[in-house]
């Protein structure tokens, strides 16, 4: 595995960034540690967070922040929020075309959080566009049809291929 590979999920983790207790995020950033330890990235601080207890939130955070200083020039994270956006849709619409991730949370998850509510012109808008015909054929239809569906996974593969590439 390659280094860039191998901070792929540390990327993630430090972009989520919102451990406020919550044991599966601690547990996401002990995996994204030992991740990149196996990837050949060798930090004091990624070998205290990948034998961490996944109830300890505060060291979490701490060593983080600490590897998020340390790391910095390799993880390469966005340093705006539109760009935290931007990624995270991204690791969002790989999750769905992936299938981890239910169109609807997809969906809602770039719509409501990712989207900015102010900027017509972003290329996220189009997904809050779906998503409103999907929760009016959710009320109306009781689910989703496959081709709403597909068009989402359309709608995602291309947003990966443009904008968000």
């Amino acid at each position: 595995m390659e280094e860039n590979e191998a901070l792929e999920p540390l990327r993630r983790v430090l972009l989520e960034r919102d451990l406020g207790g919550c044991p599966g995020t601690v547990s996401a950033a002990v995996e994204a540690a030992r991740t990149a330890l196996a990837g050949g990235v060798d930090t004091l601080s990624l070998w205290e967070l990948g034998v961490l207890s996944e109830s300890d939130a505060s060291e979490a955070r701490r060593l983080l922040f600490e590897l998020e200083q340390e790391l910095w020039p390799l993880l390469r994270l966005p340093t705006t929020v539109e760009g935290r956006d931007r990624a995270l849709a991204r690791y969002c619409l790989r999750d769905l075309l992936d299938g981890r991730l239910d169109p609807l949370a997809a969906a809602e998850r770039i719509g409501y959080e990712l989207c900015p509510a102010d900027d017509p012109g972003s290329p996220l808008r189009p997904v809050r566009g779906w998503l409103y015909r999907a929760e009016d054929q959710q009320e109306h239809c009781g689910g989703l049809t496959k081709e709403l569906v597909a068009e989402l996974h359309h709608l995602a593969a291309q947003l990966l291929a443009g904008p968000l590439s």
